[in-house]
């Protein structure tokens, strides 16, 4: 591997474009041994088109994370097939990197670590997006790593009991989104998560250490 997936991080938090057929819905696809059926992808829109009849594929970008959660169990896909920055992610490849597909992934290593390089407006916004309908009492901002991975950001939200909090982790997300570019924050990707989808080991080394929103309560005075 090389250039922009020079690693499976890179790949695994990375976007490809993929072609669609406009008739039929298939996924474009390519054979990298004979026999073994894999999906072409792209990493650019100009190596798509060289590789296309536009005309009969439409071409999507997709994360590589969603391509994984499409992709039946030993099917691999190849990125800029036949290309100089070419890539084969074999059946195997996937396999492994379907593991790390959640955001906490099961017998992975965790560490935990303050999330310095989140910007201050971003953290502003966010609090901002958890907090206008009073849905959420409490908001963890952290990075982490799981086994060698990259640091990775963090939101995780606890909402006020019976309250409908559906909406908060788009908002948070577009929060994010449309306050800075991920590269930005100094980590691969960003979750938001409930704490309920925290793993209990995790919630445990949480504390008070990364809460960076908690409402005061108002409280009742006698005279």
């Amino acid at each position: 591997m090389s250039g922009r997936f020079a690693t499976k991080w890179d790949v695994l938090f990375g976007s490809v474009l993929i072609g669609v057929d406009r008739t039929t819905g298939v996924f474009s696809g390519t054979e990298s041994t004979p026999g073994q059926q894999m999906v072409a992808v792209w990493s650019e829109e100009a190596i798509a088109t060289d590789a296309l009849h536009v005309e009969s594929w439409e071409l999507r970008r997709i994360a590589v994370r969603e391509l994984l959660t499409l992709l039946p169990p030993g099917i691999g896909f190849v990125i800029d097939p036949e290309h100089a920055s070419g890539m084969t992610a074999t059946a195997s490849y996937v396999a492994n990197l379907k593991r790390y597909v959640p955001a906490f992934p099961v017998g992975s290593e965790v560490r935990l670590a303050a999330w310095d390089g989140l910007p201050e407006a971003v953290r502003a916004a966010v609090v901002q997006a958890s907090s206008h309908d009073d849905t959420v009492r409490e908001l963890h901002a952290f990075s982490y790593t799981v086994d060698d991975s990259p640091p990775l950001g963090c939101l995780v939200y606890v909402a006020v009991p019976g309250a409908d909090a559906t909406g908060v982790p788009g908002r948070i997300d577009a929060a994010v989104t449309a306050s800075a570019d991920v590269a930005a924050l100094g980590v691969a990707t960003v979750h938001v998560l409930t704490l309920d989808e925290v793993p209990e080991e995790v919630r445990a080394a949480l504390g008070d250490r990364f809460v960076i929103h908690r409402p005061r309560r108002s409280r009742l005075w006698r005279r």
